[in-house]
């Protein structure tokens, strides 16, 4: 799990209420033409065989985080929503439990583990799986 910066997320302006649900993603500056929600790419990495990106909605006390697993060639191959309705999911730290799994914390006490499945061993099997851990 090599963390990265090669992403990067369109800016908006004005007021949060009027900006679009979903913005544009950028690799090495350059326009992907996908369009991911959030606003704040919060972490990123890269390992043999995708991309995982961490990214928020910028919102205080509704704050939520977007999974997306983009494989090499820059495709969205799945993503997982931490919506925030009637909670917060501040990301605090993401720690890699063995190959391709990985321990979320939020709010420095709300703990997730994220499997990531890719390339996928099954046709029908998803991408990203999320279980709450307890704490």
């Amino acid at each position: 799990m090599i963390p990265i910066d090669k992403f990067t997320i369109q800016e908006h302006e004005g007021k949060y209420e009027g900006r679009p649900l979903k913005s544009l993603l950028f690799f090495n500056g350059e326009e992907l033409n996908l369009k991911v929600s959030g606003y704040v790419i919060e972490k990123q990495f890269e390992l043999p065989n995708y991309f995982l990106l961490l990214i928020n909605w910028d919102c205080p006390f509704e704050e939520g985080c977007e999974v997306v697993v983009l494989n090499k060639k820059l495709e969205i191959v799945g993503n997982h929503s931490f919506t925030p309705f009637y909670n917060s999911f501040l990301l605090s730290s993401i720690n890699e439990l063995s190959l391709n799994q990985y321990k979320l914390v939020f709010n420095e006490s709300d703990c997730f583990e994220l499997v990531i499945n890719y390339p996928k061993k099954s046709l029908f099997g998803k991408v990203v799986s999320v279980n709450k851990l307890a704490v």
